[in-house]
């Protein structure tokens, strides 16, 4: 029961900051217009900085695992992989599609990894899940970017010509900046100074509250009741799919106890909140994408509670 409890203390406040931005704009107090550029200022600024300062703060020096960080870095490659493949097969919407497959292999690692870890772990050994931070994170936003553009219904002359246009995406792409800029200030052992640091936490505790807000006034009963289908297919990709695959391979390998916990809260994470973001802003189906995120942080209080039973019970952690 205190398992279910608090999963559902983890969950229940972001259903809460989405219930209040569907409040706020029923009753007109922000508008269409606030909340497009919410958007593109959370995706630019809010998200940028605190992916910025997640890897940043992540001290994975210390608790180097190349075997841990490889395998994680390979899982949630073939996921996107093997979505690719797949779904287009049977949805040939190029932004539906998209859609899909950002929201079944990207998970809210960012958002509940680390409340996740110290209840199952305790505060003082939470080491693997900080030392997947700089692995997952630059790795989730890379290849959001690459499939979102790849998937973007505009068509350029030629393939020349779209290969150069993604590059160029990327490359420009906020989150990829501040991914990357977190890792060299890793890599250098570069200090912020207090008082930037205080600037870079503030600005940064803006990313998932408003990311929040903006998913919740854009919430439409009429799309969610037309996505039904293709949300509940990605929700149980999300959820049991992906993660029962990779826990699965993970044990045949040897992974135990610490490791396998980190992988499990890496996997078995709802849909990144992020994702109804980049979604809206690089023209994919961001209804779609936040019925999922609805839908998979729902469901995902029961099913990491269903997991880290199982996990202890086959005294696997």
């Amino acid at each position: 029961m205190s398992d279910l409890i608090f999963s559902f203390n983890v969950i229940m406040p972001i259903f809460l900051v989405v219930a209040l931005g569907y409040f706020l704009r029923r009753i007109e107090l922000i508008d269409d217009r606030f909340v497009n550029m919410a958007i593109k200022f959370n995706f630019r600024v809010g998200l940028a900085v605190l992916l910025f300062k997640n890897i940043y703060d992540a001290k994975f020096a210390k608790v180097f695992d190349g075997k841990l960080m490889i395998f994680a870095f390979s899982a949630i490659v073939c996921s996107i992989i093997v979505f690719s493949i797949i779904v287009p097969i049977f949805i040939k919407d190029k932004r539906r599609a998209s859609a899909m497959i950002h929201t079944m292999y990207r998970s809210n690692f960012v958002l509940l990894g680390i409340p996740i870890a110290q209840y199952m772990f305790g505060t003082n050994n939470i080491a693997s899940v900080a030392l997947l931070l700089p692995v997952a994170i630059p790795t989730y936003n890379f290849l959001a970017v690459v499939l979102l553009t790849v998937f973007a219904e505009e068509e350029t002359g030629n393939i020349g010509e779209k290969i150069k246009l993604t590059l160029l995406q990327i490359i420009k792409n906020p989150l990829i900046i501040a991914s990357f800029l977190a890792i060299i200030f890793q890599l250098f052992s570069i200090k912020l100074p207090v008082f930037a640091y205080r600037a870079v936490d503030d600005v940064a505790a803006l990313g998932t509250p408003l990311a929040l807000i903006t998913l919740g006034a854009q919430f439409k009963f009429k799309s969610a009741k037309v996505n039904l289908k293709y949300s509940l297919i990605a929700t149980f990709g999300r959820l049991i799919l992906v993660p029962g695959t990779v826990i699965t391979t993970a044990y045949f390998i040897g992974f135990r106890k610490y490791e396998i916990g980190a992988l499990f809260i890496l996997f078995c994470a709802p849909t990144a909140v992020s994702s109804y973001v980049m979604a809206k802003e690089m023209n994919s189906d961001y209804e779609l994408t936040g019925d999922v995120v609805l839908l998979t942080t729902f469901f995902s209080m029961f099913t990491i509670f269903i997991g880290i039973y199982l996990l202890k019970t086959l005294s696997i952690i």
